[in-house]
């Protein structure tokens, strides 16, 4: 753009090529200049901002590129100035390799195809390999030094991972691969792919812009709850006081039915069965320490959040995820509620084990973390029915506290973990979060 805008300017202030070589180069050079300039600027957006390039060829040049340019001019000014033909034929021996070199590298673009291959789902931290195929569709010639740029978008920065391919030969693909860590959780857009060369001189870098779009959703890293947090979440509930429907004399699950033996506690016969069988039976109850879990998540930062709240609300969430993958993998007869407190709020209600996992996982990937105040639609979901348990974590304990000190609410069922979180990184084994 710059060498356009330079020679439309010299032509205009001196008039050199017109008192050269007339009108006709004078209108030639003008051309010259201004093409190069648009040329030069839509160069400039696909280079920068190819998002908004789309599909399309592009042209960049190397540094040895433009030194090579640099000589041709030289020559070309001095062969007019000199009138010197041995100039004009060195200036011509070059532009040909030159021309050359950019025929060849936009004709192996042509008819190229690129897909990615990539998993869907999967957990912040982990490292994972995304596969490109690129696919050459010519009977001719073969594209060579190929060099893929993917692009992975996320709010929270720009990835530009690379994937070099030889040579693909006519009609065939090859495979190459990249290793991504993504450590933020979220969607992540991939795509557009750059394609480019400078096979074979090395002049002119030549590029292709291709749509190949595809989302990843990131989940929160979880961790391993050590031995003691059941032990823990169990002494809090035991420590409370529960209202319980007294149905009968006992309040633990049925385990089986038996035939009546001496010593029995007459209060655990069943009349009905043992009048149906002529025979005294009994029923056995064994003790259920399985309960339903409320899980209530209050990833709270202020509204200018430091770096350091940031993180302390990102740990709540992997906290969270953990614990929810606990008990659906553990909890063989209670049902599991989370209601997540945030931009839009998310309640979500499933049964056990891992088939229920996925859509849980989904909601806390997209999760937007609040700065909202506090109010009681925070405890819509905290009647248990005598028979779970709620668990609560939060960033702002304090103004928590506040709230729950009203009467309408059974605080005794509400086990809170506070905002320094201290009570999390105890919990799990070593330091597997970071």
């Amino acid at each position: 753009m710059l060498l356009g805008l330079s020679l439309v300017l010299y032509e205009f202030r001196t008039g050199f090529i017109q008192n050269s070589l007339g009108v006709g180069g004078h209108v030639a050079i003008l051309i010259c200049g201004t093409a190069f300039s648009v040329w030069g600027l839509k160069e400039i957006i696909s280079s920068h901002w190819p998002r908004f390039a789309g599909r399309g060829y592009h042209f960049r040049l190397p540094i040895e590129g433009g030194m090579y340019i640099i000589i041709m001019i030289v020559l070309f000014i001095g062969s007019l100035i000199g009138r010197s033909n041995p100039l004009m034929l060195v200036f011509s021996l070059m532009v040909g390799p030159f021309i050359l070199n950019g025929w060849y590298t936009f004709t192996m673009l042509r008819s190229l195809y690129v897909r990615r291959e990539i998993p869907k789902r999967i957990m912040a931290g982990e490292t994972f390999t995304a596969s490109i195929v690129l696919e050459n569709r010519k009977t001719w010639p073969t594209a060579w030094l190929m060099n893929v740029s993917d692009s992975v978008v996320h709010a929270s920065g720009y990835l530009s991972p690379e994937v070099l391919f030889v040579n693909v030969p006519p009609r065939q693909e090859r495979r190459g691969h990249y290793q991504l860590r993504l450590k933020k959780r979220g969607k992540y857009q991939l795509g557009p792919v750059d394609v480019t060369t400078r096979f074979p001189l090395g002049l002119v870098e030549r590029g292709v812009i291709l749509s190949v779009q595809d989302e990843l959703l990131v989940y929160p890293r979880t961790g391993h709850l050590k031995p003691d947090w059941r032990r823990y979440l169990q002494q809090s509930i035991e420590l409370v006081s529960h209202v319980r429907p007294q149905t009968g004399p006992f309040n633990d699950d049925l385990y089986r039915i038996r035939e009546y033996r001496p010593g029995d506690d007459p209060r655990m016969i069943h009349w009905r069965t043992s009048a149906r069988m002529s025979e005294l039976v009994v029923c056995d109850y064994k003790e259920s320490r399985d309960r339903d879990l409320i899980l209530i998540v209050d990833p709270w930062v202020s509204p200018k959040a430091s770096d350091e709240e940031s993180d302390d609300a990102e740990r709540a969430l992997r906290f969270a995820t953990t614990v929810c993958m606990d008990h659906l993998r553990n909890s063989r007869e209670s049902s599991l509620r989370v209601t997540l407190f945030g931009k839009k709020s998310v309640h979500w209600q499933g049964g056990t084990g891992d088939q229920h996992l996925e859509t849980l996982l989904d909601a806390l990937a997209l999760f937007e973390i609040t700065n909202k105040s506090l109010d009681d639609s925070l405890f819509a979901d905290c009647d248990t029915n005598g028979r779970g348990r709620v668990l609560l974590i939060t960033t702002r304990p304090e103004q928590v506290s506040k709230l729950t000190a009203g009467p309408d609410l059974r605080t005794s069922q509400v086990q809170v973990v506070g905002a320094s979180l201290q009570s999390i990184s105890m919990m799990y084994l070593d330091d597997v979060i970071t």
